[in-house]
């Protein structure tokens, strides 16, 4: 697969399926005690505390191969409305007011722990954006490999209206898939074609010959007399 990234300037909660979601805070979080600029794990279910998750500054390993964006409006005490992108590459268009840009991207902070970071903000976006374009320069050349990406700091960004604070990324280094990242399936082995049956040979009767009647012998002819042999000169071998 070629990872492609997306349009950088396009105007732009949990599904239960993973066991915890990252969040970045642009502006902090004096409820859950995060400052601003950092990163949240928050464990799936409500009622579940956000907590620092410093694997973010060490390094998460992306699964590139599985990242989705889309479209997304949830107003307070309404539906969330989430629309997909066909691809990162080609977005669908601005649906229209209230719509932010989405990205949900599976990494594992561990060999074995897999979280997902699933969120709709400037901040985020912008910064997701910034690295993808990074990731879509190396991936060529680490085929098969997947992204150790680390948060490095925050930029504090005009949006237009106002300003946030974008979260900085560097790839560190490229890795094998982890146990909990599944790694892509093989192409399935070409099957050989089937040998056509040789041709079926219907034996065909031949009608036998009728006998036929017996013919007498015939004597076989005379063989000519040899001629004499000449007298051999007095003399010769004797």
């Amino acid at each position: 697969m070629t990872f492609q990234a997306p349009p950088i300037e396009q105007v732009r909660d949990d599904s239960g399926s993973y066991s915890s979601y990252v969040t970045w805070h642009a502006l902090g979080s004096a409820e859950h005690n995060i400052p601003a600029a950092q990163f949240s794990l928050r464990a799936s279910g409500p009622g579940n505390p956000r907590m620092p998750v410093p694997q973010m500054a060490t390094g998460a390993v992306w699964d590139i191969e599985n990242i989705e964006t889309g479209w997304q409006s949830w107003p307070k005490g309404g539906a969330k409305d989430y629309r997909a992108n066909p691809t990162m590459s080609h977005p669908l268009p601005f649906p229209g007011a209230g719509f932010s840009e989405n990205l949900r991207i599976p990494m594992a902070i561990d060999a074995n722990t897999l979280v997902m970071w699933d969120q709709a903000s400037a901040g985020s976006w912008k910064g997701f954006c910034q690295i993808a374009a990074v990731i879509a320069q190396q991936a060529p050349q680490n085929p098969g490999l997947l992204p150790v990406i680390a948060f490095t700091g925050a930029t504090l960004t005009s949006t237009g209206q106002n300003s946030t604070q974008v979260p900085n990324f560097q790839i560190m280094q490229w890795v094998s898939h982890p146990a909990c990242l599944s790694a892509p399936m093989p192409a399935p082995a070409p099957v050989p074609p089937i040998p056509a049956p040789p041709p079926v040979v219907i034996p065909v009767a031949i009608p036998a010959a009728a006998p036929q009647p017996a013919q007498p012998a015939q004597p076989a002819p005379a063989a000519p007399a040899a001629p004499a042999a000449p007298a051999a000169p007095a003399g010769a071998w004797n």
